[in-house]
């Protein structure tokens, strides 16, 4: 009886799951741009790299709709993406605007993902601090941001910050204390718009608030065991996905995005079919060390981008890092006391879990597709 509840339960949690994936194949990507000032020479020069999928939405350079952005459409529509890129990213010195001379069109890609890569050289006052203003994309997606790395004269290392629709200025003089806050704040944001780590996330606490018995799932017996629990996976977790995250940002190691990406998508359904077996699932605070430090590699690739070197990377990775964790710890704040609560039903553990495990593990088969370039 109960393996056909879960089963009719499941199957229609997953079968609606499915529905989802082909639409939440991207749920990691979030739209990106890259920005670039090199200022440190006689000759400067701006780069700004933006998603073809969004200009091809913005500008309706996909002539043919298919839905597939070609080299030829890009270069038919290359002198409206420089000339929309030129108005929508402004560079200042002094307070003076400077003048953007655009460069020949190239592609990039960034995490996987294609980017028309536009370089301008930069015409301005001979002294002054820089400062740039972007608003390109906002008006369409308000999660859209871009990552900035500006080299000026006489600076040892190039500055990065995040420039997104709250905040879409940079300065030159801006504090450190400024750009380690945005960073703090883009790694909140990155774990909650970041789906697949979301969802990887809540797996592991789906059942923190049980215990196993031989008759398979029950309410856990004390609150203190419920914390020791999730204490146990948050903080496997974070030291995990600290390591790797510090290990791939600073260039010691570089897995390639795509591999990394998949993993993800790997991790994630294997944490959803482990919640079926009682005895797998028990071992939470392993399987969160062990896939974190997968997860850990994800969280890299956005400040890898940004092409800094390793000492301009300590203040945006430790920021990026701390943003990450008060993210992780409000969404446990969040679910684990509702989960507290369904978990002292017994339909919780017997069909609620179990079968809400393998919707999300079906949704994950979808990225993982969608990674593969399988659909």
């Amino acid at each position: 009886m109960k393996l056909r509840a879960l089963s009719a339960t499941g199957c229609a949690l997953a079968l609606g799951a499915l529905g989802l994936a082909a639409g939440s194949a991207h749920a990691h990507a979030v739209s990106t741009a890259y920005l670039t000032l090199d200022a440190g020479g006689a000759s400067p020069v701006l780069g700004a790299d933006l998603p073809l999928r969004d200009l091809a939405e913005a500008l309706g350079i996909d002539a043919d709709g298919d839905g597939h952005i070609t080299w030829g459409e890009v270069r038919a529509a290359e002198s409206r993406i420089t000339n929309w890129v030129a108005e929508g990213v402004s560079v200042r010195r002094a307070g003076v605007g400077c003048a953007l001379t655009a460069e020949p069109l190239a592609l990039e890609s960034h995490a996987g993902t294609m980017h028309a890569a536009l370089r301008y050289s930069v015409t301005c006052p001979a002294s002054g601090p820089w400062s740039i203003e972007y608003r390109l994309l906002f008006d369409r997606d308000r999660s859209h941001r871009a990552l900035l790395a500006a080299r000026v004269s006489g600076a040892d290392a190039a500055s990065a910050a995040v420039l997104d629709a709250d905040r879409p200025s940079w300065r030159e003089q801006a504090s450190s204390w400024t750009r380690f806050v945005d960073f703090v704040r883009q790694g909140v944001w990155h774990i909650w718009l970041g789906y697949d780590h979301l969802a990887f996330l809540l797996l592991l606490l789906l059942p923190a608030v049980l215990e196993r018995d031989r008759d398979g799932w029950v309410a856990a017996r004390s609150r203190r065991a419920i914390a020791l629990r999730t204490l146990g996976v948050v903080s496997a977790f974070t030291l995990a996905h600290s390591i790797t995250l510090s290990l791939a940002a600073l260039g010691i190691v570089t897995p390639p995005t795509v591999p990394v990406e998949a993993s993800i998508a790997v991790t994630v359904i294997l944490a959803g079919l482990a919640n079926l077996v009682p005895r797998l699932a028990a071992h939470g605070a392993r399987m969160a060390f062990g896939f974190g430090l997968i997860h850990g590699f994800g969280f890299a690739n956005a400040l890898r981008e940004l092409g800094l070197e390793s000492h301009g990377l300590a203040a945006p990775l430790a920021g990026f890092n701390i943003g990450v964790e008060l993210g992780q710890l409000l969404v446990v704040a969040i679910s684990l006391p509702i989960l507290a609560i369904l978990g002292r039903r017994i339909v919780y553990g017997r069909v609620l879990m179990p079968a809400a495990s393998l919707a999300v593990a079906c949704v994950a088969a979808g990225w993982l597709l969608q990674r593969v370039g399988l659909v």
